[in-house]
């Protein structure tokens, strides 16, 4: 059955592991879903009741000119643009736009040695690369404000059994290696897919969300824990520390997707009362 009020709903970048996932289950809620092609028109956003935006160059590369150029043009570029057409549409397109962003706006070191954590409210915000990219992509989102309301959904590591970032985190401990990379205390923001997107459904559903959305498990877990998870997991024995100039190295300045890292806080979901099914590490583990 439809939706009450929400009938269509646009994604662009619908093909991905997250829009996917997200694409199924609004579909089986009974919304309508288009998937928005790279050439989308003002047409294709005025049809739709939310957009929900989740484009963007993969981050998981070496940050070289030409994938940092990558990096940022296809995630500004395009919140700019569907943007620039909501508000063409002069409040008879959209009534919701979700954005992605990512945790890595927040600062990814520690102050005085210590990490500190981070919610929708911490004005604090990263000074690398990351964080430049993800300031501006919700900028360019923020513009549609004055004709639709905006939430803004800042992703951790999403784990999923079908792709994604665990199963290269996994790898080496299926190998029977268990790494601990640098210190090991730095933080690790992660979500599970369906939390994800059973909150981003419930979003969709919510007539009065808007504003920013930490997606990430109330759980706070750092490189070390999730080492000892994953080595007993899968029976890994061979225990190496990896120094941070290796992964310098072999990854150049996207080093800090693994040597840095933020502790964060869903504020904004739990105060709406959302129900997190996957909120132990060990538990997620253990199902992948």
């Amino acid at each position: 059955m439809e939706q009450k009020g929400i009938k269509t709903i646009g994604i662009r970048g619908s093909a991905g592991l997250v829009g996917s996932a997200v694409s199924l289950e609004l579909k089986r809620r009974g919304y309508k879903v288009v998937s928005l092609g790279r050439n989308f028109t003002r047409e294709d956003i005025a049809g739709c009741d939310v957009i929900i935006n989740l484009a963007g160059h993969s981050i998981n590369c070496r940050w070289n000119q030409k994938n940092r150029e990558l990096i940022y043009k296809s995630r500004i570029e395009t919140t700019e643009r569907i943007a620039r057409f909501i508000n063409e549409c002069k409040g008879d397109g959209p009534e919701l736009f979700i954005s992605a962003s990512a945790s890595g706006i927040y600062p990814s070191l520690p102050v005085n040695g210590v990490y500190n954590t981070y919610n929708e409210d911490s004005p604090e915000r990263g000074s690398n690369f990351l964080a430049h990219v993800c300031t501006d992509w919700e900028s360019a989102a923020s513009k549609a404000e004055k004709s639709c309301r905006v939430a803004i959904i800042r992703l951790g590591v999403v784990l999923s059994e079908k792709g994604g970032a665990f199963s290269k985190l996994a790898l080496p401990f299926r190998m029977g290696v268990a790494p601990v990379i640098s210190h090991g205390r730095q933080p690790f923001p992660w979500i599970h897919i369906d939390d994800l997107t059973e909150a981003v459904c419930m979003i969709c559903g919510d007539e009065p969300a808007s504003g920013i959305y930490n997606m990430v498990s109330p759980e706070k877990s750092d490189n070390r824990k999730i080492t000892a998870i994953l080595a007993k997991r899968y029976k890994a024995i061979i225990k190496i520390t990896l120094p941070r100039f290796v992964f310098r190295i072999l990854l150049g300045n996207s080093h800090i997707l693994v040597t840095e890292g933020q502790y964060i806080e869903p504020q904004k979901l739990i105060s709406a009362g959302f129900k997190f099914r996957h909120s132990s590490f060990e538990d997620v583990v253990k199902r992948l």
